[in-house]
């Protein structure tokens, strides 16, 4: 994308090359953070500030950890949907990024099979949505089965309404701890399935408030790497997410 061009509504699908997911790894967790919230960031300037040329053509560069590193990556708009590929990272010194880039793009390691998605790199490297300016509840996962669902109504740990909206490990959660001593406890089974969600310390209404939000309009966008729309709320800032 040119200096100045923009995706449609701010938004993106966000998927990194598996070498790019085991560079992370190896950061300290300030400098981890620092990477992921800059590419967040770039659905809302896509274009960046280095086009690269030659074998790299179509590729940019992104400064990150205080312009020690750079970040190369890729954006650009399939069928309407923003997409942005993020293939490396490496020292801004002595072009090392480059020639990491280069293999890569020769090899051609960035394909459909072999891209994580950025919400899987966050949970792969056990990081919280927020830590990276992204809002960790703000989509709908598929619902458990349904006789699950009936069970936690049955056994009085959640009203039908929010049981509904809960994904399959979130209801688990609930039947497993939503007990104490006198019987169903339906906020512990509620506080049970944040804490699945990596939501910490929110409770009672609160957090029914942030579960029953799901059932507001999603977004929709098909994402051109995952194959499937965007469970996201519509209007939601920033990355697609596709689960």
């Amino acid at each position: 994308m040119r200096r100045g061009d923009r995706f449609p509504g701010d938004q993106a699908e966000v998927v990194f090359a598996d070498e790019l997911v085991e560079q992370l790894g190896d950061l300290t967790e300030a400098e981890r953070l620092d990477v992921l919230a800059e590419v967040v960031r770039l659905c809302d300037d896509p274009a960046g500030k280095h086009p690269l040329k030659a074998l790299l053509a179509g590729w940019n560069t992104l400064d990150v950890n205080a312009g020690h590193r750079r970040v190369v990556y890729k954006a650009f708009v399939v069928d309407g949907c923003g997409l942005i590929e993020v293939l490396c990272l490496g020292p801004r010194s002595e072009n090392e990024v480059y020639d990491i880039a280069t293999g890569l793009v020769d090899s051609g390691l960035l394909t459909a099979d072999e891209a994580t998605a950025l919400w899987d790199a966050l949970a792969l490297l056990g990081i919280v949505e927020e830590e990276v300016g992204l809002d960790g509840w703000d989509y709908a996962p598929p619902p458990a089965p349904e006789g699950m669902i009936r069970t936690a109504v049955a056994a009085g740990l959640l009203n039908e309404e929010v049981a509904q909206l809960l994904s399959l490990p979130e209801l688990q959660a609930a039947l497993e701890h939503g007990w104490d001593s006198g019987g169903p406890d339906p906020e512990a089974a509620l506080v049970a399935a944040l804490e699945v969600a990596r939501v910490r310390g929110r409770r009672g209404g609160e957090g029914r408030a942030i579960v029953e939000s799901r059932g507001t309009p999603r977004c929709g966008a098909q994402m051109p790497r995952a194959a499937a729309r965007c469970i996201r709320r519509l209007d939601h800032p920033g990355p697609h997410r596709a689960r």
